[in-house]
This record gives structure tokens, sequence and C-alpha cells, in this order.
């Protein structure tokens, strides 16, 4: 008699011989093209390829060049843009306190690491602008880069380690314990390192809309 196909269970397990949920497991084997590596490959061969010549250095390339600033800026915009004002509030709204911080934890590194390199690429980049552009872009850019930095190394991990420190004393039996000095202390903290970590990705966001604003005069000169 032939077995009824099963839904993925609610409970996070999986039904046929997977010990544990895994995302990865929906496929016998991991298609080579549905990995970093090769999206970021296909994209260097297309740059290669509208640069003209694939003999041709592509950091030779002026139009090279500002192909990958723009899309590099238009990543670390839109990045920006969606996770400040559309995922986030989203999120917070929708999940409870406690899942929508853990998924925050693995998320946020991930964001800071893709809006650095996408700076740095800009950066790299930027000598395709007109010189009185280029030097104020790269301030603008410089601002970007320390501040979202500074949320990278600093003020996420250490926000993040105190977020779940106060789970913990949350999670506990004791019913008085979020009474307690210590947990009034971690409270405290947080509300001060997510508070710094807001205001560096508000002046990340804000150099990011000056920057474009470069980008647009030079369309327009």
């Amino acid at each position: 008699m032939k077995q009824a196909a099963t839904a993925p269970p609610k409970s996070g397990k999986v039904v046929n011989s997977l010990p544990e949920w895994d995302p990865t497991n929906w496929t016998p084997a991991r298609l080579h093209h549905n990995s970093n590596i090769f999206r970021a490959a296909a994209i260097v061969l297309a740059l290669v390829w509208v640069s003209g010549s694939p003999t041709k250095s592509l950091y030779m390339s002026r139009k090279a060049a500002a192909t990958t600033h723009i899309l590099a800026f238009g990543t670390w915009f839109g990045t920006m843009l969606y996770t400040t004002f559309v995922a986030g509030i989203t999120m917070y709204r929708n999940l409870p306190r406690q899942t929508f911080g853990k998924l925050q934890s693995k998320l946020f590194p991930k964001y800071f690491v893709l809006c650095t390199i996408s700076v740095i690429l800009q950066l790299a980049t930027v000598s395709f602008m007109p010189s009185a552009l280029a030097s104020k872009a790269t301030k603008a850019l410089g601002t970007g880069l320390v501040m979202t930095l500074l949320n990278q190394l600093w003020l996420e991990p250490t926000s993040t380690t105190v977020m779940f420190s106060r789970y913990e004393i949350e999670n506990s039996d004791d019913p008085q314990a979020k009474e307690s000095a210590e947990y009034k202390k971690l409270a405290s903290d947080f509300g001060k390192y997510h508070g710094m970590s807001s205001l560096a990705n508000l002046v990340a966001l804000c150099a990011a809309f000056v920057h474009g604003f470069y980008i647009a005069s030079c369309t327009v000169a």
C-alpha cells in the first residue's frame, strides 16, 4: 500500500530519516548553482562580459568600475532601507519578543558584513566619479564604513550578549528574577547598546542618502 506524503511538521522535526529539522535537506544534494560562490562568480563573469574584451583587466575599465559602484551602492542602500523600515518593524510586531531577538542575532551579523563589503567596493571604485565629487563621496562612504564597522565589531555583538543574558534570567524558574539588580542592570545595558547601535545604523543610512545624491550629480553634470 502506498504511503501518503507527509507535510513538514510544525514541531521543527523532520519526518523522513532526518533527526532534526534541516532546511538544506529539501533536496538530496545541494545544487551547485544554489551556492553563494556560484552566484558571485556569475556576477563577476557578467561584469567581464559587459566590459568589452575578456582580455582587458576589469579594474582598468572605467565602465566596469562605475557598474560595480552602482551595484554595490544599490545593495548597501536597499539592504539598509529594507532592514530598517520594513523587515525589522514587521518581525518586531509579529514575532514573540525572544523569538524576534534570536532571529535578529542571526541576521544582524550577515547584515553588517554585507554592508561592509558593499561600502568597501564603493570606496575601491569611487575613482570613476569626477575628482571634486569623488572627494566628497569618499567622506560620505568613510562615515558609513566607520559606523557599520562600529556596529559589526562592537555594538551588535555586545547588545546581543546582553540580550541573551536577559533571556536566561527571564526563563528561570524564579518569579522574582526580573526584580533583581542584575536583571535591571542588564535591561539598562541593553537599552544603551541597542540605542547606540540604532543611532550608528541611522548615521550610516544618512551617509548612503548623501552618497546617492553625489551619484545622481554625476548623471546630470
